[in-house]
């Protein structure tokens, strides 16, 4: 069972890295712009309601289920970066940073889009 846990959290990795992409970089690709502006409102309201992105819950309870030890917070950001850096940022900058970003982000382009 841990083997099908692993397998669904690194898809959920996968996608989550993959929305960070399109976060980062949807706007520079005009064919997607629909798809980048859905992925930044869901995510805003994820962070807003939440507290976390959803994927991040998801991704983590199952990595819990392989590894209860693990310790996780719902940061996927300050997790992974702390994982290949060694080096802790702090929780609440990404909280705001994230939510300022996607903010931004859906200003800017919703006004140069309308």
């Amino acid at each position: 069972m841990k083997l099908i846990y692993k397998i669904f959290a690194n898809f959920i990795f996968i996608i989550h890295s993959i929305t960070l992409f399109i976060i980062l970089l949807g706007w520079t690709i005009p064919s997607i712009w629909y798809v980048y502006i859905s992925i930044l409102i869901l995510t805003l309201l994820s962070e807003l309601a939440f507290g976390y992105c959803i994927l991040s819950k998801w991704e983590f309870d199952l990595r819990k289920k392989i590894n209860s030890s693990l310790n996780y917070n719902y940061h996927w950001s300050t997790f992974y970066t702390y994982r290949f850096t060694q080096g802790r940022i702090s929780e609440k900058f990404f909280d705001y940073a994230t939510t300022i970003f996607l903010v931004i982000s859906l200003i800017v382009n919703l006004y140069f889009y309308f």
